[in-house]
């Protein structure tokens, strides 16, 4: 069995003039993240994947530090970064078969692209912040395949 944490970055600042990737979390996301990273229960992942943005390299922080993980599990990839559900896809079918379990922590609509792809059904947009689980009934990552994962859950920060 493989699982996949996708997970959306927590909501970014526009009022900054920086190119996308510098892009920082607002108030809201600051306050989100950490809630969002206290809720998370269970086994910790074998690997963090993440997209170097700015944005979306504070949100994995607040999960490695709320769970007291050692950064050395944190891969930050600029492949991951604002990529389309299928080069997600294709990063997946790439992982190394000793990880079981991966968290991945990216953008949209890279990331509904992505759940649509693995479970063959349609989502609503996955909201910044949010976490999507996906399970696979596979040994290897090699292995995947379109419509194949089981949408275990979707939990997204609450409205405030």
């Amino acid at each position: 069995m493989k699982q996949v944490l996708l997970l959306r970055h927590a909501k970014s600042s526009w009022k900054h003039v920086v190119d996308d990737e510098f892009r920082p979390l607002n108030a809201r996301g600051y306050r989100d993240a950490p809630v969002m990273a206290e809720t998370l229960r269970g086994r910790l992942p074998d690997k963090i994947l993440c997209s170097p943005s700015i944005r979306t390299y504070s949100t994995a922080m607040f999960y490695l530090r709320n769970r007291d993980m050692p950064l050395e599990l944190l891969h930050l990839d600029w492949a991951l970064y604002e990529a389309s559900g299928d080069r997600l896809m294709r990063y997946l079918l790439a992982l190394d078969n000793s990880w079981q379990s991966v968290w991945l922590f990216g953008h949209n609509p890279g990331l509904n692209e992505l759940v649509e792809l693995a479970t063959g059904q349609a989502v609503d947009n996955i909201v910044t912040g949010a976490r999507v689980q996906l399970q696979w009934p596979v040994k290897d990552w090699q292995a995947l395949q379109d419509g194949q994962a089981r949408l275990i859950g979707i939990d997204a920060p609450q409205k405030q």
